[in-house]
C-alpha cells in the first residue's frame, strides 16, 4: 500500500510543475528578450489627459484660424461694398482673363477644393444648407440622412471632438456648443437633457389629490349648504370619546362602537349643525352680538381660527381663559383690571357712534362654545343670564346644558376649525343681509325726502291759484252791477 502511494504523490507533483510552466510551443531559450513594460493606471490616465490637452489646443488653434479668417473675410467684404460697380466689374473681367489663361485642369481642381472645403467646414441647418451651392448632389447623399446632417458628420469626422450625446441635437439646434467627452456637460446641454427627460418621464409617478390644507378651512370656510357627511368624515368629526367616558345622554347621537370609541352620527351632526347656522345667521340679522369661547391651550391655529370668525361676523371671541363671573357679576370684575377698553356704541350698520364710559352691563345675545365641558362655568352663567349656547358636544358632553348641541368632536384641531369656519359663514351672510337691509330703507327714506317738497310746491301753486281766482271774481263782481 505504502509505495503505492508514493508513486501516486510523485505523478500529481509532476502534473502540478508542469502546469505551472508557462505554456509555449517553441523550447525556451536564454537569450530569450525581456518582457515589455506595461503601464500602471496612473500613467494611463495621466497619457489620457495629455491626449486631451493636445487635442483641446488643437481645437483652440483651429477655433482661432477660424475666427482670423472670418474677421478678414468680413474686411474683405466690407471693401468689397466699399467698391464701385465700375471697379467690381473691371476686376471681375480681369480675374476672368486669368482664369481664361490657365489649364481647365487646375481651375476644375481648384473648384474641387473650393466645394470641399466648404462643404467640411461650413455646418450650417439643414433648411439653409440645402439651397447652397457647394453642397454636394442628393444622389451622393445616402437615404434617410439630410445635407445638414451629412456636412455635420463630416465635420466631426474631420477631427472636431464632440460630444457623442450632444452630437444628436446638432441638426435640430445649430447654436449649440457641444463640449468634448472629458469634460462635464455645459448649461446648454444640461438643459437640453432635462426638456428630453422631462418629455419621456415627465408624466411618470402618482399625482396627490384632495390634499388637507389647514389654512382654507379658516381663511375660505364652506357654507352650511355646501357640508356634506365626506366632508365632516374627513375633518374628523365622527370621532368620540373612550366608552368609559360616556354620557348615557348622548345615546340617540351615537352611530355605533368601534375599538372601544364611539363613533358619533354624522346625519345628526349634519341636522343640527344647519339648525345652528340658521340661529346664528337670523341673531346677527337682527343686529345681536355673538361671543365665541374656546379656551384650548398651546393652540395657535385654533385661536388663529377664532381671530378671523370674530372679523368675519364683528362679534368677539374667548380663547385664553373664562373668569367666573364675566356675565353675572360684570362690574366687580372690571374693576380688578385697569385697563378695560371703554364701551363703544354702534350702529346696526356696524360703524362707531360715540365712546363713552357706561356702568350697564352688555350681555352677549348668542354664545358658541367649541370646549364646552372645559367652560362650565361660561354655561351656568349663560343659562342663568337667559342667553341662547352653542356648543360642539362630544360622547362625553350632556348635551342638555347647551340650547343647540352640535354633536361633534371637540378635541380634533381640523373639525373644531370646520366647524367653526362653517358657523361663522353664516354668521357674515346675516350680516351683510342686515346691512343691504339697512341700506335698502336708507334708500328709501331719501326717496320719500326728494318728493315730499316736490307735492309742497304743488300744494303751494295751488292755493296761489285759487287765491288769483277769487280775487279776479270780486273785482268783476262791481262792475256787473
Amino acid at each position: 500500500m505504502y509505495p503505492m502511494i508514493r508513486s501516486t504523490t510523485r505523478s500529481t507533483r509532476r502534473v502540478f510543475t508542469n502546469l505551472s510552466r508557462p505554456y509555449s510551443t517553441e523550447p525556451a531559450h536564454e537569450s530569450e528578450q525581456p518582457l515589455e513594460h506595461k503601464l500602471s493606471y496612473k500613467e494611463l490616465r495621466e497619457q489620457a489627459i495629455a491626449e486631451a490637452l493636445a487635442r483641446e489646443e488643437e481645437a483652440i488653434l483651429k477655433a482661432k484660424q477660424i475666427r482670423e479668417m472670418t474677421q478678414e473675410s468680413k474686411n474683405m467684404i466690407s471693401t468689397l461694398n466699399k467698391t464701385p460697380v465700375t471697379l467690381i466689374n473691371e476686376r471681375i473681367s480681369k480675374l476672368s482673363e486669368d482664369l481664361s489663361q490657365l489649364p481647365q485642369d487646375k481651375v476644375k481642381q481648384l473648384d474641387e477644393e473650393l466645394r470641399e472645403f466648404l462643404s467640411h467646414n461650413v455646418i450650417l441647418p439643414e433648411e439653409s444648407a440645402e439651397i447652397r451651392p457647394w453642397i454636394q448632389s442628393q444622389k451622393n447623399i445616402p437615404e434617410g440622412e439630410s445635407a445638414g446632417t451629412k456636412i455635420a458628420s463630416d465635420a466631426e469626422s474631420n477631427g472636431a471632438h464632440s460630444s457623442t450625446i450632444s452630437s444628436q441635437y446638432t441638426s435640430q439646434f445649430p447654436n449649440l456648443k457641444p463640449t468634448p467627452d472629458y469634460k462635464s456637460y455645459s448649461t446648454q446641454e444640461l438643459y437640453l437633457r432635462q426638456l428630453n427627460h422631462t418629455r419621456l418621464c415627465g408624466k411618470l409617478g402618482s399625482r396627490l389629490g384632495q390634499v388637507y390644507r389647514p389654512q382654507k378651512d379658516i381663511n375660505n370656510p364652506p357654507k352650511y349648504n355646501d357640508a356634506t357627511i365626506t366632508k365632516l368624515m374627513a375633518a374628523g368629526c365622527h370621532l368620540g370619546h373612550a366608552t368609559a367616558s360616556f354620557r348615557q345622554s348622548m345615546q340617540p347621537f351615537i352611530y355605533g362602537i368601534y375599538d372601544k370609541v364611539h363613533i358619533i352620527d354624522l346625519n345628526k351632526t349634519l341636522e343640527k349643525l344647519t339648525l345652528a347656522c340658521k340661529v346664528i345667521e337670523g341673531v346677527v340679522e337682527k343686529g345681536g352680538i355673538v361671543l365665541y369661547v374656546g379656551t384650548y391651550k398651546n393652540n395657535s391655529t385654533i385661536h388663529e381660527a377664532l381671530v378671523k370668525a370674530s372679523q368675519r361676523s364683528h362679534g368677539y371671541y374667548v380663547n385664553k381663559r373664562w373668569i367666573p363671573g364675566t356675565i353675572t357679576n360684570y362690574t366687580e370684575i372690571t374693576r380688578q383690571y385697569a385697563d378695560v377698553k371703554t364701551k363703544m356704541d354702534i350702529d346696526m350698520k356696524e360703524k362707531t357712534l360715540d365712546i363713552k364710559n357706561s356702568e350697564n352691563i352688555i350681555k352677549p345675545d348668542l354664545v358658541v362654545l367649541l370646549n364646552p365641558v372645559e367652560n362650565r362655568n361660561c354655561i351656568e352663567e349663560c343659562i342663568s343670564g337667559c342667553i341662547p349656547t352653542i356648543g360642539l358636544c362630544d360622547s362625553d358632553m350632556e348635551p342638555s346644558l347647551l340650547t343647540y348641541p352640535i354633536p361633534c368632536n371637540d378635541d380634533s384641531v381640523r373639525s373644531v376649525s370646520l366647524m367653526l369656519g362653517i358657523m361663522s359663514k353664516a354668521a357674515e351672510s346675516g350680516l351683510k343681509k342686515r346691512i343691504a337691509a339697512i341700506e335698502e330703507l336708507d334708500n328709501k327714506g331719501k326717496a320719500n325726502q326728494i318728493e315730499q317738497p316736490e307735492s309742497e310746491v304743488v300744494g303751494a301753486i295751488e292755493e296761489t291759484e285759487t287765491e288769483i281766482e277769487i280775487e279776479t271774481a270780486s273785482n268783476e263782481a262791481p262792475a256787473e252791477k
